[in-house]
C-alpha cells in the first residue's frame, strides 16, 4: 500500500461572527446529533418549546455567535 505524503504550504486560523435569528438558531441547535438524531418526535417538540421560550427570554431578535474558521493548503511530495 502507498503512502501519500504532503506538505503544508499555508493555513490560516480566524473567528468568525456568524449571524442569526432566534429562529434560525433554534433550527441550527435542532439539527445538532445530540438533539434531533438522539431524540423521539415527541423529545424534540418538548425541546424546540423550552428552547424557543428561553430564547425569546435570553435572546435578542438577531445577534451573532462566534465560530472558528480555519482553512489549509498542502501540496503532494
Amino acid at each position: 500500500m502507498k503512502v501519500l505524503s504532503f506538505k503544508l504550504i499555508y493555513h490560516e486560523e480566524y473567528l468568525i461572527k456568524v449571524p442569526f435569528t432566534r429562529e434560525s438558531w433554534n433550527g441550527r441547535m435542532k439539527a445538532c446529533r445530540g438533539i434531533g438524531a438522539s431524540l423521539t418526535e415527541k423529545e424534540i417538540l418538548m425541546w424546540e418549546q423550552e428552547h424557543k421560550r428561553l430564547l425569546n427570554h435570553i435572546a435578542p431578535a438577531e445577534f451573532h455567535i462566534l465560530h472558528y474558521g480555519a482553512i489549509a493548503e498542502f501540496r503532494k511530495v
